[in-house]
């Protein structure tokens, strides 16, 4: 007699969930995909889970012979249990003609099984240790790569850095010999002399440039924040050939470039020799020159705007203010200075990245210069602060909220502020 209270083995639904597994080892072995280790080793998460696969083999053999046994009988009284236990021998004995390769059979099925899901078992623990060392051997390359990178930019720097130097030093010793070759048989004036002393003073103006390269940012990165101050000038109605724009220590010219694509009018002036003559290669009009001197060479009311970037933490106070004075001066009634520096108020600007560069004075407090600008003669005084560090550099705030967003309005706040003023 068939033993009843047992567990009904579905052979056909045990193959399909073993063909199923075999199905999603051989789609993540052609996707290259990888799983997460289990908890013993060589075994993976899965759907299944072999401990559950290997269960339902272990049920199946323990009832494999279902069929060709009789049951416990404890379902019958025990006063026909006899008679069921002769009636259920006689059934089995005359009912071997089936059940005899029943069982085989279901024993051969189980076997094979078995050795399924031990062979898939290996080829699942083969593939996570194949991807794992893939896996390892990518990321060592991926580090290399970046490596090779960051030599190759290092590389591009200095070759800039070179060429710049063998371009300086090509023109002192050209204007060197010019000289010579005037004063000969004499010998030099004191003019001569002083333009030698002042070509001295440009010696570290390629170092500088290799410098910006380096810290400053990309062209490209440079152009996009500064795109905010467009609609100011517009607003302002500066950027025409009547209202032009000067941006003083223009440096690579990004902002200029800007102006030019945007069809406003600009030219620009910069201490350093090496950057205005690569301004002028790119046809921008720039020229060699203090900004203040420059300032005062301009008539009065002739200019739409002034702008700085990044230029007046350069500069002493006394130098500062005489900056904003000749700017309120030049420029037109309505006619706008935008000067941006880096904010102290970021802790992570103010104690640390600010003095990456070696030539800023010290860090400008924002409401310092805006008062300096009003004490100049400006109206209309506001701050405009820009560049917050990236959502991805901030503090959690799950654990701890208040004291994460205090943190982070110190130390993700933005990196750098605009003071913007106008001529009454």
């Amino acid at each position: 007699m068939i033993e009843s209270n047992n567990p009904r083995i579905d052979v056909a639904e045990l193959l399909a969930l073993v063909q199923k597994e075999v199905d999603r080892q051989r789609q993540k072995v052609e996707t290259g995909g990888s799983e997460a280790a289990a908890a013993q080793e060589g075994e993976t998460n899965n759907p299944y889970q072999w401990a559950q696969l290997s269960a339902t083999l272990d049920v199946a053999q323990q009832n494999v012979d279902a069929g060709a046994r009789l049951s416990t009988f404890l379902n019958y009284r025990r006063s026909v249990r006899w008679l069921v236990r002769g009636v259920g021998r006689v059934i089995l004995y005359f009912g071997r003609v089936i059940t005899v390769p029943q069982r085989d059979f279901n024993s051969a099925i189980l076997h094979a099984l078995r050795i399924t899901l031990n062979g898939i078992r290996d080829m699942n623990r083969f593939t996570d240790q194949t991807v794992r060392r893939l896996d390892a051997r990518l990321e060592e390359q991926a580090g290399q790569l970046a490596e090779l990178a960051r030599r190759d930019r290092e590389k591009d720097h200095l070759i800039g850095y070179l060429k710049a130097s063998l371009v300086m030093q090509e023109r002192r010793i050209s204007l060197f010999l010019d000289e010579a070759r005037r004063c000969l048989p004499e010998t030099f004036s004191q003019e001569e002399l002083g333009e030698f002393v002042r070509e001295k003073g440009h010696l570290l103006d390629s170092l500088y440039v290799t410098f910006e390269d380096k810290f400053r940012g990309t062209r490209g990165e440079i152009r996009e924040r500064l795109r905010v101050y467009l609609d100011i000038l517009r607003a302002a109605g500066a950027g025409s050939e009547e209202q032009p724009v000067l941006d003083i220590g223009c440096g690579r010219g990004e902002w200029l470039e800007l102006l030019r694509d945007e069809g406003l009018a600009g030219r620009g002036v910069d201490l350093n020799d090496t950057l205005a003559h690569q301004c002028r290669e790119r046809g921008l009009a720039v020229e060699t020159g203090d900004a203040i001197a420059h300032l005062r060479s301009l008539p009065e009311a002739s200019l739409g705007a002034v702008t700085g970037f990044h230029i007046i933490e350069h500069l002493p106070m006394e130098t500062q203010l005489e900056l904003y004075g000749e700017a309120v001066r030049v420029l037109r009634p309505g006619g706008v200075a935008i000067f941006e520096t880096p904010n102290p108020q970021n802790l992570l600007v103010g104690a640390c990245n600010f003095y990456a560069d070696p030539t800023h004075k010290r860090p400008l407090y924002p409401e310092t210069q805006k008062f300096f600008l009003e004490y100049r003669g400006f109206s209309r005084v506001e701050l405009k602060f820009l560049h917050p560090h990236e959502p991805g550099a901030r503090l959690p705030e799950d654990e701890a909220p208040e004291l994460a967003a205090r943190l982070n309005d110190l130390l993700s706040c933005a990196r750098d502020y605009a003071v913007i003023g106008y001529r009454p």
